[in-house]
């Protein structure tokens, strides 16, 4: 069940982030932040007090903390990623944060005593170039001098997933409240101080307003690591760069070469590997 929801958590990262990514073409990324965040917000109390009518729950201020500081990590990931793809850098910083987030947070789970059979070891190998083939363009401009960015935004998404980690079972839904907060006020922040507008076409707006959604990717993610073993449903989750280029290849009719398709090939063994 723990994995189920990991690749759930993969599947609902990237469908809402390709509707992220699409009003960002239309619109400042900022922006389309501040409104995915709002309506994130907004979903994220409807579930957590329909769950607290229906369940109960007992919310400590480590679980805010931990909430907070896990939206916190995902707003500065995105602003990482952002930088590094508008100096050009797309070829290398969708590889490096790809595979920095698939691995770090299964380190830190070793780290903290996990152990896990060799066959997931070897789905986690495995799940390294599948990722880096999935998302990697070919650039005659790369250099290493160049990762830093992606290297930074794997390293925050991945305090992230650390972070929703470390909320107690008891805790409820309520910490979602708390993650989708802490990416609305550093968001807000940063619009602020660059004076960015929020004035969003229609269509904007209504993607940006999808985007929102990824509350449920954070649902899922929550509800896995309480159950499964952290560092493996970590990884299952990070599969989402997956989701988009499929996405891609049908809204967009991108293309998808054949470094993709082996890219997605090992994803599924990779995925497979684990889940056993």
């Amino acid at each position: 069940m723990a994995f189920l929801l990991a690749v759930l958590t993969s599947v609902f990262y990237g469908v809402f982030d390709f509707a992220g990514g699409m009003a960002t073409r239309r619109a400042p990324v900022l922006a389309v932040a501040v409104w995915s965040n709002v309506a994130g917000l907004g979903l994220a109390f409807l579930i957590a007090a329909v769950h607290h009518l229906a369940v109960g729950a007992t919310v400590t201020r480590a679980d805010v903390a931990w909430g907070l500081v896990s939206g916190v990590a995902a707003v500065a990931g995105v602003v990482f990623y952002f930088l590094g793809l508008a100096k050009g850098r797309m070829a290398v910083v969708a590889p490096v944060s790809a595979v920095t987030l698939g691995l770090v947070p299964f380190l830190f789970g070793v780290a903290m005593g996990e152990r896990h059979a060799l066959v997931s070891w070897l789905g986690v190998l495995v799940a390294m170039p599948a990722l880096w083939l999935t998302v990697h363009t070919r650039s005659r401009s790369v250099g290493p001098a160049m990762a830093k960015f992606g290297f930074a935004a794997g390293l925050t998404f991945s305090v992230f997933f650390i972070g929703v980690a470390q909320i107690s079972s008891d805790a409820g839904l309520w910490p979602l409240v708390g993650i989708k907060l802490g990416g609305l006020v550093s968001v807000a922040v940063l619009v602020a101080l660059r004076r960015v507008p929020l004035s969003l076409s229609p269509k904007a707006r209504t993607l940006a307003l999808v985007a929102g959604g990824s509350v449920l990717a954070n649902l899922t993610y929550l509800l896995a690591v309480q159950i499964g073993p952290f560092g493996l449903v970590a990884v299952a989750s990070s599969f989402y760069p997956v989701v988009v280029a499929v996405l891609a290849r049908i809204v967009d009719k991108q293309k998808i070469s054949p470094q993709r398709m082996m890219g997605l090939a090992l994803s599924v063994v990779a995925l497979s590997l684990i889940v056993l």
